[in-house]
């Protein structure tokens, strides 16, 4: 079907015009944020805009590095790789994950270029699905910094790491459904410290780390 036809099917009253959908403040911006071009493309694929667009470039790359969680997940991950592949299997599955996701990225952009809401629901239940994981994860953080604290403490158990899940979701369903006009500001924050507390990380393992010859790390397979 040819978008003059998707035109045809949509409602008058959704059939607005690029000036009408602007504001005096803001020449081309609509009233639930967004362009001049995002209304174009919305009209090109016979849909109307329902949600506001918050987001601005920062906040959708903090989004982005901060939903992919790069080198934290790595340090939380590490240690089934290293114990099931070794040094070398960690960094050469590493780097053949990276350009396999390099080709199916690479496919996502050239569908959302033609359709930027090609497999939004997807993307949707995934980052849905996700949410336990890292609750997960999360909570495995919180008992064994206790445990660093502490170490005879009474941690570990099922259940504790039940009601830490259950809390890390119900803090990220709240902040998301009571404070979401804040979440731009929220993922620029974040994205300040994911760049420099890198930084922190790799300086003081860099340093304070016992360092290995190269063969071993890179080629020690198990």
């Amino acid at each position: 079907m040819s978008a003059t036809a998707m035109q045809d099917m949509t409602k008058p009253e959704e059939r607005l015009s690029i000036s009408e959908y602007g504001n005096d403040d803001k020449p081309g911006v609509a009233p639930k944020g967004g362009t001049a071009f995002d209304e174009q493309e919305m009209r090109r694929m016979g849909k109307v805009q329902e949600l506001r667009r918050n987001f601005k470039f920062i906040g959708i790359v903090g989004f982005v590095t901060i939903l992919q969680a790069t080198w934290e997940s790595t340090l939380l991950a590490n240690s089934f790789g290293l114990v099931n592949g070794g040094t070398g299997g960690v960094i050469w599955c590493t780097i053949a994950v990276w350009l396999l996701m390099l080709c199916m990225i690479a496919s996502m952009a050239e569908m959302a270029s033609m359709c930027p809401t090609a497999g939004g629901w997807c993307c949707c239940l995934g980052w849905i699905a996700g949410i336990p994981s890292c609750g997960i994860q999360l909570a495995g953080v919180v008992q064994a910094m206790v445990l660093l604290v502490n170490p005879n403490a009474d941690v570990g158990t099922l259940w504790q790491s039940t009601l830490l899940v259950f809390l890390f979701v119900l803090l990220t369903v709240g902040f998301n459904v009571f404070f979401a006009h804040h979440l731009p500001l929220a993922e620029g924050i974040v994205l300040f410290l994911h760049v420099f507390a890198f930084f922190a990380f790799l300086l003081t393992l860099w340093i304070m780390a016992d360092h290995a010859p190269a063969v071993q790390v890179f080629t020690t397979f198990k």
